[in-house]
């Protein structure tokens, strides 16, 4: 029996699978305004999940998370993705339901790998900050700076379904999306410092 996966991670799924290297470029080109060109690869997808009283905010970030997603492939890559086990195993019904224990999932815990890998780097600490006083506006561009730097930075994984699940929480009152990356960061940062005071 097949196991259910969540929305989020049937459109990750999705991208790896049905994106064509001009599905790419088409993504990483909208990332400067998410949305305004229309890439078939994506409206595949919307089309399945919006029924006639469309989501534009939603639509926004899916196109926004597709666009980082592909500044993070190259077209070359696209085959062994395909053949590739996921990359995201599911999150169990506790760890979706206990916000602590899915830290390590978020944006947040892989800035404050960067933070670590990088002596402790004020720009990045700043830089994150920054991301989360991030309105709608801002946002794009923010993040778009910040997954560029994980990038260069081998072995950082991003939980793709993760942070589109918290993306689309982006403005929530009370911001629990950036409490919980705030928490994640500073408690990766916190064990991780501790650790090297030990050895």
């Amino acid at each position: 029996m097949q196991k259910e996966i969540s929305r989020e991670q049937a459109f990750v799924r999705h991208l790896r699978q049905r994106s064509e290297p001009a599905d790419l470029a088409r993504m990483r080109r909208a990332l400067g305004d998410p949305g305004q060109e229309v890439i078939p690869v994506v409206e595949g997808f919307l089309g399945r999940i919006q029924d006639e009283r469309e989501d534009h905010r939603e639509r926004m970030v899916y196109y926004l998370v597709a666009g980082l997603w592909a500044t993070t492939v190259s077209s070359s890559e696209l085959e062994q993705f395909r053949k590739k086990p996921e990359e995201e195993p599911e999150v169990s019904q506790s760890e979706e339901s206990d916000v602590s224990k899915g830290y390590r999932r978020t944006l947040g815990h892989a800035i404050a790998q960067l933070y670590l890998a990088r002596d402790q780097s004020k720009s990045i600490e700043q830089r994150f900050i920054a991301l989360l006083d991030a309105d709608e506006e801002q946002l794009p561009y923010r993040i778009r700076q910040m997954v560029r730097l994980l990038k260069s930075e081998e072995g950082i994984p991003i939980y793709w379904s993760e942070l589109l699940r918290d993306l689309l929480a982006w403005d929530y009152e009370r911001r629990p999306v950036q409490q919980k990356w705030a928490r994640a960061f500073y408690r990766t940062v916190a064990k991780e410092t501790e650790r090297g005071e030990e050895e």
